[in-house]
């Protein structure tokens, strides 16, 4: 599962964009509010929510981790699915969506398409009590989320070398787990692997 990607955005469209790494094109579903911060060209970390169904696989992406908090959130509302979540975060961003639910102004939410009033009101009821247990949109009281680096690293060992193509269950059997807690960076630990994989040959 991916956390996050980085890579430079080779193209884009109102419903994705082409994450570029390491010369592999990833798709991922954004919201139009990403749409118009993503620029062509440039470098952007993207985070990344997995969405598996049957045999459906698809990355929805944001550039912030509260916009994927709050995404989240949607997703777990009777009713809402990824389009409908994805449009309501192109509709509203995470401040307004807040001062919905506060003021239980269904009416202003009801107009996301394909929404409508007894799923807005499904929404408001449910993100109230949610965002009122959690207290973790606005930006002063965000949580911060720790993680383990050696997870970080490891994610973007994958990355680097499925890119190369190699499958993660080579990668696995190249490192224990001791190993990869021991490396300061990704570029020790690609160089590590390859050596590895040269010495077996």
């Amino acid at each position: 599962m991916f956390e996050y990607l980085k890579g430079k955005i080779e193209y884009k469209k109102p419903e994705f964009a082409a994450v570029d790494i390491g010369g592999v094109g990833y798709k991922v579903y954004i919201s139009l509010k990403t749409y118009d911060r993503l620029e062509v060209g440039g470098v952007a970390k993207i985070y990344i929510y997995n969405f598996i169904k049957e045999d459906s696989f698809k990355l929805i992406g944001f550039l912030e981790e509260r916009e994927r908090v709050m995404f989240e959130m949607l997703l777990s509302v009777s009713g809402i699915g990824v389009s409908l979540a994805l449009s309501i975060l192109s509709s509203f961003d995470i401040e307004e969506i807040r001062k919905v639910v506060a003021e239980e102004d269904f009416k202003t939410l009801k107009r996301v398409p394909k929404l409508g009033e007894k799923k807005s009101k499904q929404v408001i009821l449910d993100l109230k009590s949610k965002l009122g247990s959690l207290d973790i949109i606005s930006c002063e009281n965000l949580v911060n989320f720790k993680v383990d680096p050696s997870t970080i690293i490891m994610e973007e060992l994958y990355l680097a070398l499925e890119s190369l193509g190699y499958s993660k269950k080579e990668i696995d059997s190249l490192l224990t787990k001791e190993e990869l807690k021991s490396f300061e960076s990704i570029e020790v630990a690609i160089k590590f692997v390859l050596k590895k994989i040269r010495e077996k040959k």
